[in-house]
């Protein structure tokens, strides 16, 4: 067979979606005739009947319902892309507000806003750098980029990276107060407490053994996870943060992971939007991100 016109196809769809010729033919600005015309091509084409017509009444045959439905979801996905590509053509206006934790914002956000905003001048952005979780609805925040599982179902999430908490010290720190070899050690050793949310004050490590609950004990604890990493740069004792967040740190050796067979679960790095679909601008950012995060040289 011949390559199948998309026309013929096109007819077809919007003869079942408008349940007759007359509703499709308005659709198409044609005439009846002529989209009945297509869908008899179509039918020759393949070989096939897919419609059953009378008079008064027009139904679908079994084939034409299974062609109706394979094509229907084809026609949808070629839309989606063309959407996209027109998305992406078009200049990008308007305001939009970016929130983004301290830690991950200063290190994997920040560094890419200038060469975003540089390809897209007529876009105005509205930073939120905190570790507070704010209400993306009640804040108007048009895309929040969240490390963790996503709370509310009621908004769009994306992830955009692997990621997960590693235990992590300084080498000063290591050298000064021995670096442990078990999840019992850390008993034995200043931990780092993060407050800003109730899982910082429990430590569930997971390895080759299972699961291991572990309440951090120390002097020193903070309401902000960037101040942690800072204590922890500083000697002062071991955190337990994101991957993605230590890993600037990591890389120039002033942080040295820590008990690497035991992490936290597999969380991510997720793209946060209020409704569906996301709005051009943040879904640009998006993509932009990570198309970022994945070179070679952006991190």
């Amino acid at each position: 067979m011949q390559k199948l016109p998309w026309h013929l196809v096109e007819a077809f769809n919007r003869v079942v979606e408008q349940h007759g010729f007359a509703k499709a033919a308005k659709t198409l600005n044609m005439t009846p005739s002529s989209v009945s015309r297509l869908v008899k091509s179509l039918e020759q084409e393949l070989g096939v009947q897919l419609l059953n017509r009378t008079t008064r009444a027009m139904s679908l045959t079994e084939a034409g319902q299974r062609f109706y439905h394979d094509s229907a979801s084809a026609f949808e996905q070629l839309r989606s892309a063309c959407e996209r590509v027109r998305e992406q053509s078009a200049v990008l206006h308007g305001n939009l507000r970016l929130s983004a934790s301290v830690a991950f914002g200063r290190t994997h956000v920040v560094p890419h806003l200038a060469d975003f905003l540089q390809m897209h001048p007529q876009l105005q952005l509205d930073l939120l750098i905190t570790d507070e979780l704010l209400d993306v609805v009640a804040e108007g925040i048009g895309l929040a980029i969240r490390i963790g599982r996503l709370m509310d179902s009621n908004l769009i999430s994306r992830k955009l990276l692997d990621n997960r908490r590693i235990l992590a010290a300084s080498p000063s720190y290591l050298s000064r107060r021995g670096t442990p070899g078990t999840v019992a050690d850390l008993r034995e050793h200043d931990c780092l407490v993060s407050t800003v949310n109730h899982d910082g004050e429990t430590w569930r490590l997971f390895g080759v053994d299972g699961e291991r609950v572990f309440r951090p004990g120390g002097r020193l604890r903070a309401n902000n996870g960037d101040a942690v990493q800072h204590l922890a740069v500083d000697g002062m004792g071991i955190c337990f943060r994101s991957a993605v967040s230590l890993a600037e740190d990591i890389s120039k050796g002033q942080l040295v992971q820590v008990l690497p067979d035991w992490t936290g679960k597999e969380s991510g790095v997720y793209a946060i939007a209020p409704s569906r679909p996301m709005s051009p601008a943040a879904r640009a950012l998006a993509d932009f991100l990570v198309q970022r995060w994945h070179s070679p040289v952006s991190i």
